[in-house]
């Protein structure tokens, strides 16, 4: 069983190798779902980090229907994420009806294999019209992994669809379970699915006292504080998938 945490800075790295998490899913701005990171974060990732490290490649918040300019940017960054040692890349492309963009997929999979590294389609999948197609298209395109919720709000309720794709395409392609994913569900989504990699924010918020100040306020959460990756909560999860 293969435990990911979702990280938003190298200290979030820190802390869940520490907590004995397996590989660290490396973005910016979280709470937009998931950026692309900068490559000093990756560069200094690496430094203090023996995880393996996927990372975000994702220009902006909304969608995944992206305009000719948000596309080279995209390649750009996977371009230099690579370069200096990403382990993969995160990433989806999507039509303006939410299908797979066959075209830009293959082409990101196929600049990872030229570095031996893992492709991996987020969840963006979640937003496609049919579950079962998609899945079809993303192994013609060699696709490493879909992480995914089964087409739901959480992992908990999308559990019927994560466990219909295990069973049918599981040998073909892996599955990493995301969303709502956390140290109290971990154990029984990966017996009701059969899909044995999960991935989780496991995050808690952390005081910044100068969030806010003269009428200007930069909160986003909770008040005067970020988000961070919880040591205690990684901790509980990987203890309860060792003990499983």
């Amino acid at each position: 069983m293969l435990l990911e945490v979702c990280a938003g800075s190298v200290q979030d790295c820190l802390t869940a190798q520490e907590a004995g998490a397996h590989r660290i899913e490396l973005n910016s701005a979280l709470h937009l779902g998931g950026l692309t990171s900068s490559l000093g974060m990756l560069l200094e990732a690496k430094r203090q980090v023996e995880l393996p490290i996927i990372c975000m490649v994702r220009p902006r918040g909304a969608g995944f229907h992206y305009n000719a300019i948000d596309i080279a940017v995209m390649f750009r960054d996977a371009q230099l994420l690579l370069e200096h040692g990403a382990d993969g890349l995160a990433f989806g492309f999507l039509q303006a009806d939410g299908t797979v963009d066959t075209k830009l997929t293959r082409k990101m999979v196929e600049l990872c294999q030229q570095f031996g590294a893992e492709a991996v389609f987020h969840r963006a999948f979640d937003c496609t019209p049919d579950a079962e197609d998609a899945v079809a298209q993303l192994i013609e395109c060699e696709v490493t992994r879909i992480l995914t919720s089964g087409q739901a709000a959480t992992a908990s309720e999308g559990v019927d669809l994560l466990a219909h794709l295990q069973c049918h395409y599981g040998q073909q392609i892996d599955f990493c379970m995301g969303a709502g994913v956390n140290e109290e569900n971990i154990v029984a989504l990966m017996q009701a699915t059969g899909i044995q990699e999960a991935h989780g924010s496991f995050k808690h918020w952390q005081k910044d006292t100068t969030t806010a100040g003269n009428g200007v306020d930069y909160s986003y959460g909770v008040a005067a504080s970020y988000d961070a990756v919880s040591l205690k909560r990684v901790r509980a999860a990987a203890d309860r998938l060792q003990k499983s």
